[in-house]
C-alpha cells in the first residue's frame, strides 16, 4: 500500500483544485519558515567535534475551503553548509553524529475535508502530534520533519467527548531523502514501510480532569525490532495555579516483533505558575518518567515519539536502554527581558533494572523574539555527565528562525 494514500490526495487536490479553482484560489494562503542552525557536539569518546552548519527552507500553500474541502501542501529542503559533522549521509564518520542531512522533498500534502466542528478526515502525507508527543510526534526539533502518509479521522459529537483515528502506511523519518552513507542502516532509513492503527478517546470532563484513552498498534515492515502494541491512559488538570499530568501504559510485542515481552510505562509531573497581578512570569515543574524493562531483555521504547523533548537535550536516550530508564527531573521557563524566554532542566537518570546510575543532564536555553517581524533566536546549551551509561556529552545549539 506504500504511497497509496499520498498519490489519493495528490489526485484529489488536483481534481478538486479544476473544479473549484476560484473558491480555492481565492483563499489560498502562502507562508514560508526557514531555519539557519549551529550545533555543536563534543563527546568524550575518540570522535572529532561535530561543527554543523544547516540550513532549512519550508515553502506552503494552504487553500480556502470549498464545501468543506480544503489542501495543504509543504515542501522541505535541507542544506548541509559544511561536512564537519556525521549527518548519516555523508560518509564523515569520524565526526560526532548530527542527523540533520541534506534533503529535499514534499513534506506535507493532504486534502482535508471538514463536516463541521464535530467532524473532518484528512488523507496524505501529514504530520500528526497526539498529546505532548511522547508516542507519536513530528519532531520539529529535527531541520527535517517526521511525517505520515496516513489517513486520519477525528469525531466529536460534543465538547466532552472525542474520538481519534489513524491509519500509517508510511513514516518519512528525520532521515530525509537521500541514502545512507557510508553504509544501508535501516533504522536510518528515510522511510519506513508500516501498517499503525492509532486509536483515542478523548473526555473532557472539566478542567480538573481530562482524560485519553489510547492504543497504539505499530507494525513496521522492514523493521520488526520497532513493532509494538501500547495501551495506556493519561490524565491532566489544573486548578488555579497547579496543573498535573498522570499517565500509565503498557507495552507488548505485536506482528513480527522477534522478542515476547511486556514492558510498562509511567510519568507523574506537577507544575505551578507564577504570576503577578494576572501577569503569567513562568513555570516550574517536577517530575518524574519510567520506561521500564522486561528482566533486561528489551525495554518500553518509542519509536514515532518527537524524542528531544524528554529525557533531556542531549539525547542520548533516544533509544531506551535494555535495562529501562527512570528520569527524575525539574524544569523551569520563564518570561525575561520583555519577548524572551529562558528555560532550564535539571535530570537525574537511573536504570529500570538492576539499580545503575546512568548519569545527570543540565540544560538551559533563551530564545527571543526579534524587532523584524516573524525573525527569532535562540541559544541552547546541554551538559550530560555520564556515570555507567553512554560518554560524557556536550551539546550547543545558536539558531535563527524567520517565519513568513
Amino acid at each position: 500500500m506504500k504511497l497509496n494514500l499520498l498519490s489519493f490526495a495528490m489526485l484529489s487536490v488536483l481534481t478538486t483544485t479544476t473544479f473549484a479553482a476560484d473558491n480555492f484560489l481565492s483563499q489560498t494562503k502562502f507562508s514560508l519558515d526557514s531555519r539557519l542552525r549551529y550545533e555543536l557536539v563534543d563527546q568524550d569518546n575518540q570522535l572529532k567535534n561535530a561543527d554543523a552548519w544547516t540550513l532549512r527552507l519550508r515553502p506552503s500553500l494552504e487553500t480556502g475551503s470549498w464545501h468543506g474541502l480544503s489542501a495543504f501542501v509543504q515542501g522541505e529542503g535541507t542544506v548541509e553548509i559544511n561536512d564537519h559533522f556525521n549527518s548519516t549521509r555523508n560518509a564523515e564518520t569520524n565526526y560526532s553524529t548530527v542527523p540533520d542531512p541534506q534533503n529535499l522533498e514534499l513534506n506535507q500534502a493532504y486534502l482535508k475535508y471538514t463536516y463541521s466542528p464535530k467532524f473532518d478526515l484528512s488523507i496524505g502525507r501529514q504530520a500528526i502530534n497526539l498529546d505532548n508527543q511522547r508516542f507519536v510526534g513530528s519532531v520539529a526539533w529535527r531541520q527535517n520533519d517526521q511525517t505520515f502518509d496516513a489517513i486520519s479521522l477525528n469525531i466529536k459529537p460534543c465538547k466532552e467527548f472525542g474520538l481519534y483515528y489513524a491509519y500509517i502506511d508510511q513514516v518519512n523519518t528525520i532521515f530525509g531523502s537521500e541514502d545512507a552513507k557510508p553504509k544501508f542502516v535501516a533504522a536510518q532509513d528515510g522511510k519506513q514501510t508500516s501498517q499503525i492503527h492509532l486509536i483515542q478517546a478523548k473526555m473532557n470532563y472539566n478542567p480538573l480532569l481530562n482524560a485519553t484513552l489510547y492504543g497504539y498498534l505499530m507494525d513496521f515492515e522492514d523493521l520488526s525490532a520497532w513493532s509494538n502494541q501500547t495501551y495506556g491512559l493519561r490524565l491532566t488538570g489544573k486548578k488555579n495555579n497547579f496543573r498535573y499530568v498522570a499517565e500509565y501504559a503498557k507495552q507488548s510485542e505485536y506482528a513480527d516483533q522477534p522478542i515476547n515481552y511486556d514492558a510498562d510505562y509511567y510519568a507523574l509531573e506537577l507544575g505551578y505558575s507564577i504570576t503577578d497581578k494576572g501577569s503569567a512570569l513562568g513555570e516550574i515543574a517536577l517530575g518524574y518518567e519510567v520506561l521500564g524493562s522486561d528482566d533486561g531483555k528489551i525495554a518500553f521504547q518509542t519509536p514515532l515519539a518527537t524524542k528531544h523533548k524528554f529525557n533531556g537535550w542531549a539525547d542520548l536516550f533516544l533509544t531506551t536502554p535494555v535495562n529501562g530508564l527512570t528520569d527524575l527531573y525539574i524544569s523551569s521557563n520563564f518570561n525575561v527581558f520583555g519577548k524572551g524566554k529562558l528555560g532550564t532542566e535539571l535530570h537525574q537518570y537511573r536504570s529500570d533494572e538492576k539499580n545503575m546510575d546512568y548519569g545527570q543532564e543540565f540544560s538551559v536555553s533563551y530564545s527571543h523574539a526579534l524587532p523584524i517581524k516573524g525573525l527569532s533566536a535562540l541559544a541552547k546549551f546541554s551538559d550530560y555527565q555520564a556515570e555507567e551509561f553512554s560518554v560524557d556529552t556536550q551539546k550547543l545549539w545558536l539558531q535563527m528562525d524567520y517565519k513568513y
